[in-house]
């Protein structure tokens, strides 16, 4: 089972639309994750930051010797995280289109992945309470690919409305192909 990166980034109303009609030739999709999907790792990532400065201003009151650039590293370590996370999700695309989902994503090494539309077989919209706030979730697809069987889309705007048109899409372009599915060994 393979899970993709998570997308870490922000939307920019120039680059994502969402299409809740599916016409031949159109985009559905096309765009990055929020930024607002690593609103958790930026409270962990301050909250650690902070929680070792105050350990290490304790320490230098207590007269302990501290080797400061030590210190610095160890302050700086999580922000540094936090910095890579945002532009990994800035380097994140997807697109959705009338005949596959394409992700490309990576900072150092860039991957490509795509699935063509008529293997997907089930799709879900995940939102907890403060994505749903913010208007995004995580769009989980599962596919007949041998490869990539688990697509996990994090920070996708609009995740229930893309979902909606997805598995209508997925179903017409279904019967259009004549495919029709056999699992062997699932219930």
């Amino acid at each position: 089972m393979k899970r993709m990166q998570p997308f870490h980034g922000q939307v920019r109303e120039s680059r994502a639309r969402v299409s809740s009609r599916w016409d031949r030739g159109r985009i559905a999709f096309n765009g990055s994750p929020v930024w607002m999907v690593n609103l958790p790792l930026m409270v962990r990532c301050l909250a650690s930051s902070l929680l070792l400065s105050a350990a290490a201003i304790y320490a230098a009151s207590r007269g302990w010797s501290l080797v400061w650039p030590v210190c610095i590293v160890m302050i700086a370590c999580p922000l540094l995280l936090l910095m890579y996370r945002v532009f990994e999700t800035e380097l994140t695309h997807i697109v959705i289109d009338d005949a596959r989902l394409t992700w490309q994503g990576g900072i150092l090494t860039r991957r490509v992945a795509s699935v063509e539309l008529y293997r997907i077989q089930n799709v879900e919209a995940r939102s907890d309470w403060w994505e749903r706030f913010f208007g995004f979730g995580t769009l989980v697809m599962e596919s007949s690919d041998v490869n990539h069987p688990l697509w996990v889309l994090p920070g996708v705007p609009e995740v229930e409305r893309l979902r909606d048109a997805l598995t209508e899409y997925v179903v017409a372009v279904r019967n259009t192909m004549g495919v029709r599915e056999f699992n062997v060994g699932r219930v």
